[in-house]
């Protein structure tokens, strides 16, 4: 019954080797009990085993929500292309929960080599996400978009950048870093389904400004914190003074965090100068 409990029976599972546990929590799947389930799922996405992804897809039609949403985000987890034509099926789930985690898995399950007219269906649901009047379902989409290498979405992440939500607003501002600077060489590069789409020039332009306008004094921290990252993430020559300004006047972090971007600028520029 105590959550910390399975949680710490979970953790002990997961030193066993795959072959002893799968099977067994396969078998656990259709437990009476809804933490059961629940915990089933959790944990065939912790092993990443293949051998659960039908468990997985099973489980999305439970009839309690965690479970469902849980099997969601464990397929999403796995990467498994061959559940998208069953997560399609839940994207008008009744419960936000469930949609959110379906949503959220759409992108990372999508293959074009393998189903390419469900991928087409997903990008268009995904899109669809980003204008849902639920907070987490945006952010979900934006999640997932991601996946699709933001196909189509500057003019939604543009928008999302001024999002009442404070967390749309902050996965937002991250997204149009990571698209603003597409092309540029990375020093991890981003794991996503489809490599990312460049933006044109104007398009650009319109990243940095959103993001600079992030950077006033009465925004959230943790959104002025991931909008200057972006904007030294982009190399954007463009904020070279906003991000001076905020060096000299600003908090702490955006002092630090300042620095840091217009270090990263400075250096782009000297490697274009040798």
């Amino acid at each position: 019954m105590d959550p910390d409990v399975r949680t710490r029976a979970g953790n002990e599972l997961i030193a066993y080797d795959a072959d002893e546990v799968v099977p067994l929590l396969i078998e656990a799947a259709n437990h009476e009990l809804v933490r059961v389930r629940f915990e089933v799922m959790r944990m065939l996405g912790r092993f990443g085993d293949p051998r659960g992804i039908p468990t997985l897809i099973a489980g999305l039609g439970d009839a309690s929500p965690r479970p469902a949403a849980m099997a969601a985000a464990s397929l999403a987890q796995l990467r498994a292309t061959e559940a998208l034509p069953a997560l399609l099926r839940y994207v008008r789930d009744p419960s936000p929960e469930v949609r959110r985690y379906v949503i959220a898995a759409l992108g990372p399950c999508h293959s074009y080599a393998t189903h390419p007219e469900a991928s087409d269906s997903a990008h268009a649901w995904v899109l669809k996400a980003l204008d849902d009047p639920t907070p987490e379902i945006r952010v979900a989409g934006l999640q997932s978009i991601r996946e699709f290498g933001y196909r189509d979405a500057a003019p939604h992440l543009l928008r999302l950048a001024v999002d009442p939500s404070a967390q749309v607003r902050y996965v937002a501002v991250q997204a149009l870093g990571e698209l603003g600077a597409a092309g540029r060489p990375r020093a991890r590069p981003l794991q996503t389904q489809d490599p990312l789409v460049e933006p044109d020039a104007a398009t650009r332009a319109a990243i940095v400004q959103a993001l600079v306008e992030r950077l006033e004094a009465d925004e959230l921290q943790s959104v002025r914190t991931a909008s200057v990252r972006s904007l030294g993430e982009m190399r954007a020559q463009a904020a070279v003074g906003h991000l001076r300004k905020l060096a000299a006047d600003g908090t702490e972090d955006d002092r630090r965090e300042a620095r840091r971007a217009l270090a990263l600028i400075e250096e782009t520029q000297t490697e274009a100068a040798e």
